[in-house]
């Protein structure tokens, strides 16, 4: 009886070895179903705000020969404010998705945040490819789809014509002491030398991210929907200034820091697809 028993026991481990166990197929990344599988396709007009190229920077070196103040006005260079537009093409599987964005605004290079007689019209193209996640499962009947993205790129801005960053040269004497005598700041001056880069056509590296939401109508096999997004795409200022000691002491790049172009846009949404 007791040989009989340990029998059963030892056959019924063998079938439980021998079947598949459900638990260990859910733990496996690849077994698990993607998702639906759809594609939307948006267009999409807004509004484009970048931040200054340049900050206002003063640099200054006291002449060997004269004495005097020898100062270079870097003055503030920005893009204007002005309407953009967009067209984006989503690959989605269930929340992930893959993002291939271009858009494209034309405004100014003003200095001063004025468009006048002294600006220069600019066309700027942006273009990213990226992912996408959804905030929720996706369910097919759902009127609103929010999600947020990032995307990897570049940003080119086509001047109309070659210009070079605003500086303005200014030229004082230091101030004289009560008995006439000038005071010198430094008893060995350094000559510096001040290179610059002409603009022209800038392409920059640029990391676009941002969030939206598709307030959808299904219909069937497919969606229309409206589309809303506000982003930001970022990249370093196109803006070089180098300056230099002429007897070869070294050399340093002035650090504008990054540019931001923050985009507001709404438009239309066609999904297809389950």
């Amino acid at each position: 009886m007791r040989n009989r028993r340990v029998g059963i026991i030892v056959v019924a481990a063998i079938v439980l070895l021998v079947q598949p166990v459900p638990a260990a197929a859910q733990t496996d990344l690849f077994a698990i179903p993607p998702g639906p599988r759809r594609v939307d396709l948006s267009g999409s007009g807004g509004f484009l705000l970048s931040t200054d190229w340049s900050d206002l920077v003063l640099l200054g070196s006291v002449s060997a020969i004269s004495g005097t103040v020898e100062q270079v006005l870097v003055r503030g260079l920005e893009v204007e404010p002005g309407p953009v537009f967009d067209g984006v093409v989503t690959y989605w599987e269930g929340r992930y998705g893959f993002r291939a964005h271009g858009g494209f605004a034309r405004s100014c290079l003003a200095i001063g945040g004025i468009c006048g007689s002294s600006s220069v019209d600019v066309d700027v193209f942006m273009y990213d490819v990226g992912g996408a996640v959804g905030l929720m499962d996706y369910r097919r009947g759902a009127w609103a789809w929010p999600y947020f993205f990032l995307g990897l790129g570049g940003v080119t801005y086509d001047l109309e014509r070659t210009v070079g960053p605003p500086l303005t040269f200014i030229e004082r004497r230091p101030p004289r002491a009560s008995d006439g005598q000038v005071i010198v700041s430094r008893d060995d001056p350094e000559a510096l030398l001040i290179a610059i880069d002409e603009l022209g056509v800038e392409t920059r590296f640029a990391l676009n991210l941002g969030v939206g939401t598709d307030l959808r109508l299904p219909l069937g096999p497919a969606s229309i929907g409206l589309r809303l997004e506000v982003s930001d795409n970022m990249h370093r200022s196109p803006v070089d200034i180098q300056v230099a000691e002429i007897d070869g002491g070294g050399s340093s790049r002035v650090n504008f820091g990054y540019v931001h172009n923050l985009r507001a846009a709404a438009g239309l949404v066609v999904q297809f697809g389950r």
